[in-house]
């Protein structure tokens, strides 16, 4: 009982201990961590299953051992692995800058607001607009007319677009799907997107695989479907135009179907759909709880970051450091000074202290416009020759007293010397 009581009792004084380091958690560090955790996520959600995805993990692993490296004392191995993943990170920007500068170019300043009105606006398509639907689809098959029908789930697609198409926001209807797909349509190339219940965009452009396992005998279309799934959660359909036949992708599996009921079959497990609408949790906690894996694998890594390298610049020391003076009056001379060093304490990596030499620290102070008799001085950072990398923390005294007087002229010198 006893054993208990007492495991008991500090079970709960590590819980409190760890609510009031959480409690007492500076603001700006977790804004710091959450703006991080976004564009570590949506960076693998632009890269995930690509060939620039595998090439970030080598750069990710190559700044882990350099970190491994450092914290271990070994400066030689930390400085080869330092220069291979700034070589690294060069050539990843170099080779994929296409990649990159369409990420940039798709960045919307409106796309929080829009995505929170997504999750909050965001309409299931009825099960019975699905039967209609499959039966269009299987028509196109048979007239061998190419079709590709995103269907948008959770995740906005419009960022991950090539080329956006037309807005149609129309009713999804079998005759206004055979009209699109039906060449020489002018729209009949790219693809249909749908969100909700309706038509959103037409014509679109998608992104394209770069699996290299993917069979020879699959074409544009698939490769563009695969490529839009890939990077999200969208699920696709798609009409072959040269064999007539029916696929449905989805993440990574490209599923061939053959009777519409199959097809029915498929878009209502995958997409959800039922005959009641079911019950819908909030945007807040869709938003938190969809896709929730690679969130949590984003927060941790970037905290994981986070305090490793808060922790590298922990590392304080001082140094008794000896006064210097420059720019003193010709005409005047220091009679007395009170100090003659100061204590600095500053703070750095363990890796700038480690090659920091105390001997060459000098506090020096600009006399310039000093004048006769006594001079109060404050020391502030930009008198101490501190290398890039080192942050003052403090320097006792900080304020110290000279006294000035002029030099004895020649004349002077010469009478002494006669008496």
């Amino acid at each position: 009982m006893a054993v208990a009581t007492t495991m008991g009792g500090r079970v709960g004084t590590a819980v409190g201990q760890v609510g009031s380091a959480l409690w007492h958690f500076p603001w700006h560090s977790v804004i710091d961590i959450g703006l991080m955790t976004v564009i570590v996520y949506h960076a693998y959600l632009h890269f995930r299953d690509t060939r620039a995805m595998r090439i970030l993990l080598g750069i990710v692993l190559l700044g882990l051992g350099d970190l491994a490296a450092q914290r271990a004392g070994l400066f030689l191995t930390s400085w080869l692995l330092w220069g291979a993943w700034a070589t690294a990170l060069i050539f990843f920007i170099v080779i994929f800058q296409g990649e990159i500068r369409q990420i940039l170019e798709q960045l919307d300043p409106r796309l929080p607001v829009t995505t929170f009105r997504h999750w909050v606006t965001r309409a299931e398509l009825p099960a019975a607009s699905l039967a209609p639907l499959a039966d269009t689809v299987f028509t196109l098959a048979s007239k061998r007319c190419g079709a590709l029908l995103v269907f948008e789930q959770h995740e906005l697609l419009e960022p991950l677009l090539k080329s956006p198409g037309e807005v149609l926001d129309a009713q999804i209807s079998p005759r206004l799907l055979e009209t699109l797909f039906t060449p020489p349509t002018p729209l009949h190339d790219g693809a249909l997107y749908i969100r909700g219940e309706r038509i959103y965009r037409a014509g679109c452009v998608l992104p394209l695989s770069e699996n290299r396992l993917l069979a020879s005998f699959y074409g544009t279309r698939h490769r563009a479907a695969l490529g839009i799934a890939e990077q999200s959660d969208a699920l696709v359909v798609v009409v072959s135009e040269e064999r007539g036949t029916v696929s449905v992708v989805a993440n990574t599996t490209i599923t061939a179907v053959t009777p519409p009921a199959e097809l029915l079959t498929c878009l209502k497990n995958r997409r959800g759909a039922q005959d009641e609408p079911p019950q819908r949790r909030g945007p807040v906690t869709m938003l938190l709880t969809h896709n929730w894996r690679p969130k949590v694998a984003a927060l941790a890594a970037v905290s994981l970051l986070w305090f490793v390298l808060v922790k590298r610049q922990d590392t304080e020391v001082g140094f008794s450091v000896p006064l210097a003076y420059r720019n003193v009056p010709p005409e005047l001379m220091i009679e007395e000074k009170d100090v003659q060093e100061v204590y600095v304490s500053v703070r750095g990596s363990p890796e700038i202290l480690n090659f920091l030499d105390p001997k060459r620290l000098r506090v020096t102070l600009n006399l310039r416009k000093a004048t006769e008799g006594w001079q109060h001085y404050t020391i502030s950072p930009a008198e101490i020759n501190l290398p890039l990398g080192l942050q003052l923390t403090g320097v006792s005294p900080s304020e110290l007293q000279l006294r000035l007087r002029k030099k004895p002229s020649a004349f002077q010198n010469g009478h002494e010397r006669q008496s």
